[in-house]
């Protein structure tokens, strides 16, 4: 068994603490004609560490079922389909290496609350496995570091984050602080691996206001051609502005539909804090974006608009758009005027 191979079945032995004869499913999506050819190279990389992650489950001995759907939609938080629903069953384990994100979807509540243990790993790669990618790390201590985070973020209402072209205050559910370190362990259990992150729902409609700077390269979805920058106010996106005409035409075509193209697109849905000491802006120059790496690089931080709904929010709408900041220093139990 390579290396590889190896980093698969720690994930499913330490990270989601399999026990002999449990179920595990590996859930898939195929690719939709209707979707921007842009997406199909990340439909094909997630289908191939799907693929890949079953067969080297079963290889193992483990009762692995592969499950596929064709999604509607080409954006995270749509809900998955009734074909999905229906094939899932109710496994013990639940992997879901997808292209576009089911975290926050009721799809992935269902399941929850039917005690099924969950690594949603949207745009995840295969290489992420390798030695010294984002699997490879002491998940033990990354939860004690993530743990202590969150803590943070229970101890005051407000947190400011503030950084290069980026000053905002976050007023922060505090009934609602959870830990995504990876690892996964017990029913209903749920996060992203690689895990890596103390984030909470804001207070909805709140006090949270300010600006965020998401760099070119950087992004949502998908990295950013320009630099944009994200307005906030009473805890909802009011503009956006970026530095050229070019930029603007980017940003209306390409940014609107997803804060303001339909009613509550625009809540601002989530404050993120990333907590893997071994991630950094280097790796993502090296491996390209992913939203799902970069979100847990230590010292990051990250705004998301759409559903709050999954993380104990109000807000329950079929998107949920994750925008990346680091290099950003976060005061907690910060004190507004």
């Amino acid at each position: 068994m390579n290396k590889t191979d190896e980093a698969i079945l720690q994930a499913l032995k330490i990270n989601m603490g399999y026990q002999a004869g449990e179920a595990v499913a590996v859930a898939g999506q195929l690719w939709n004609d209707r979707f921007d050819p842009l997406y199909k190279p990340a439909f094909e990389r997630s289908l191939r560490l799907g693929e890949t992650m079953a067969e080297v489950f079963r290889r193992a001995g483990v009762s692995t079922g592969w499950v596929t759907y064709v999604p509607e939609e080409a954006r995270n938080g749509a809900d998955a389909t009734p074909e999905l629903y229906e094939k899932a069953g109710r496994p013990d384990i639940l992997f879901m290496p997808t292209a576009f994100s089911l975290t926050h979807t009721p799809f992935r509540r269902s399941l929850t609350e039917k005690g099924v243990r969950i690594a949603s790993m949207p745009n995840f790669t295969l290489e992420m496995f390798s030695e010294g990618g984002p699997m490879s790390v002491d998940y033990r201590e990354l939860d004690r570091r993530t743990r202590e985070v969150a803590e943070k973020l229970r101890a005051g209402r407000f947190v400011q984050i503030s950084g290069p072209g980026t000053s905002m205050v976050v007023e922060v559910d505090t009934d609602h602080i959870h830990v995504s370190s990876g690892l996964l362990t017990r029913p209903g259990a749920w996060g992203n691996l690689p895990g890596a992150e103390a984030y909470a729902p804001p207070v909805h409609e709140g006090r949270s206001h300010g600006y965020f700077t998401v760099p070119a390269g950087w992004g949502g979805t998908r990295p950013l051609p320009f630099p944009f920058t994200f307005h906030v106010e009473r805890g909802r996106f009011t503009r956006i502005d970026g530095p050229s005409e070019e930029a603007r035409r980017y940003m209306e075509e390409n940014i609107h539909p997803l804060i303001w193209g339909a009613n509550d697109f625009d809540v601002l849905a989530e404050l993120g804090i990333g907590t893997n000491p071994s991630l950094n802006r280097d790796y993502i120059l090296r491996h390209g974006w992913s939203t799902l790496v970069a979100e847990k690089i230590g010292g990051s931080a990250h705004f998301a608009n759409g559903n709050s709904k999954s993380m104990g929010g109000v807000n329950e709408v079929p998107v949920h758009i994750d925008w990346v900041v680091d290099q950003v220093e976060i005061t907690y139990d910060f004190r507004p005027a």
